[in-house]
């Protein structure tokens, strides 16, 4: 059993469906499907394809983690996906071989997973000692899956279905709210007035 941390989610959108249909996405939906693929230069070759003018290095780099997704990943592996709409990570077990099934605009390619955990991101950075901000989309966690606390919290799919619904609409309202108050903050020349909508936006975005 190996461990992988996978920062390919998309959109806000994009992670509500990986949530509902319980899988994982290397991104690139712009790649056909790579069901046949034998190695990894066939995937640079297709990388290239589609942008001819990118460096050598970075083709090589992202034609290996696409290579890893799709071929090296196994099932029963473990596999943490960071969120974008809250401070956590999903942690679950990989169910499924590789899959082209167009689920959005950017969800193309994946694997089926069960999730099962949440860890906090400080927490899961400082267990695994790894860096979330590091360039890399996939790559092998060191630590074996031993090391999970036996405190960490354990959520249902519903559970976290609920809660980033609810994250979801609370952009959402956050989103209107500002965009009337920036409507508000043009229309008025009132310095008391300017000076209250803006304390009022910046207390929203803190």
């Amino acid at each position: 059993m190996k461990f992988w941390l996978l920062k390919a989610a998309g959109t806000l959108e994009d992670e509500e469906l990986i949530l509902e249909n319980s899988i994982i996405t290397i991104g690139w939906a712009e790649l056909p499907d790579l069901s046949s693929i034998k190695d990894e230069g066939q995937v640079k070759k297709l990388i290239l394809e589609k942008y001819p003018g990118m460096q050598d290095e970075r083709s090589s780099a992202w034609a290996g983690e696409i290579y890893s997704f799709i071929t090296k990943i196994k099932k029963g592996d473990l596999v943490a996906v960071p969120l974008k709409t809250r401070n956590e990570m999903l942690i679950g077990k990989v169910t499924g071989d590789y899959e082209y099934r167009q689920i959005s605009d950017f969800v193309r390619h994946i694997r089926s997973v069960s999730w099962s955990k949440t860890i906090q991101k400080g927490d899961f950075e400082e267990e695994y000692d790894v860096d979330l901000s590091s360039p890399e989309t996939l790559f092998l966690i060191e630590a074996g899956p031993e090391k999970f606390s036996e405190t960490t919290e354990i959520k249902t799919l519903g559970v976290l279905l609920e809660e980033l619904n609810c994250t979801l609409d609370e952009l959402g309202s956050l989103k209107e709210r500002l965009l009337e108050l920036t409507y508000r903050l043009a229309d008025t020349e009132e310095r008391l007035e300017v000076q209250k909508i803006a304390a009022e936006m910046e207390k929203m975005l803190k």
